[in-house]
């Protein structure tokens, strides 16, 4: 597979499982996440107070015209700017395109990927466990801790954990110090691929290498599951980034996310 297609693939993944999860936590009202779909092109998601596109430029040319609906789609949503995740691999054009419309750097995403045919599987002592109904809500909560950087939990971050759990594609695991759940993350797989997300680590639990358990954990998993490849996506020179390098990721490409002028 060359490298075109297997970003597209990587891409892919992200853009249907946002898609599932919108659809899964729209059966439950309120939600106000929603989702744009330009045929053959990419997506645009709507999440929170937040909006971002997914795999354009890696099929079909992005015209002046589909941006053009994409924003105004955004400002129908109440949504002040438009993220673009933009893949090296992606058509010139796009760029170009954007810097026409006045988008910016807002920064840089870390894409990683792990061969699991030429992986040797690791042996090592855990605490990780499978995620199930009885102990759902306190896997959420523990995830939602590990993102609150303010130090506030939010409902809505507790709710997301929730939501991708309910994907059947998703598999989310947990570990436990004593009576606590402290850590936590999700594998997704789709056609022989696997992708960690969500992960995250109570903040006064870290440090104590169970992001690694997580890791390995699922690793295994997925190679149960018949996937050939796993892919991650980090922030630039994070703690997260450095602990896939040390297991055997490879970083494949770096995304530049893009954002617009205040769509008024």
């Amino acid at each position: 597979m060359n490298r075109l297609e297997l970003a597209r693939r990587i891409e892919r993944i992200k853009a249907e499982g946002t898609s599932a999860y919108i659809r899964h936590r729209k059966q439950t009202p309120p939600y106000e996440g929603a989702e744009l779909h330009v045929e053959g092109k990419g997506h645009v998601f709507k999440m929170g107070n937040m909006s971002f596109a997914v795999g354009f430029g890696l099929n079909r040319p992005t015209s002046f015209y589909d941006l053009h609906q994409m924003e105004k789609w955004v400002r129908g949503k109440n949504v002040s700017r438009l993220h673009i995740e933009v893949c090296p691999l992606a058509e010139d054009s796009l760029l170009r395109l954007l810097q026409e419309r006045n988008y910016t750097l807002d920064h840089f995403l870390d894409v990683w990927t792990l061969d699991l045919t030429q992986h040797a599987s690791t042996s090592v002592p855990t605490q990780v466990e499978k995620v199930k109904d009885e102990t759902l809500h306190e896997w959420a909560y523990a995830v939602a801790a590990g993102f609150a950087e303010s130090g506030t939990i939010l409902q809505e971050t507790v709710d997301t954990a929730k939501g991708f759990y309910a994907l059947p594609s998703n598999h989310a695991y947990l570990v436990r110090e004593e009576d606590a759940v402290v850590a936590g993350g999700i594998l997704a797989t789709q056609d022989g691929i696997g992708e960690l997300f969500l992960t995250s680590t109570v903040p006064t639990y870290r440090q104590k290498g169970y992001q690694t358990q997580l890791i390995l954990e699922r690793i295994a998993e997925a190679k149960a599951l018949g996937c050939n490849l796993l892919t991650v996506t980090t922030k630039v020179d994070s703690a997260s980034g450095r602990n896939m390098e040390r297991l055997g990721f490879q970083p494949f490409y770096q995304k530049a996310v893009m954002k617009s002028p205040i769509l008024k």
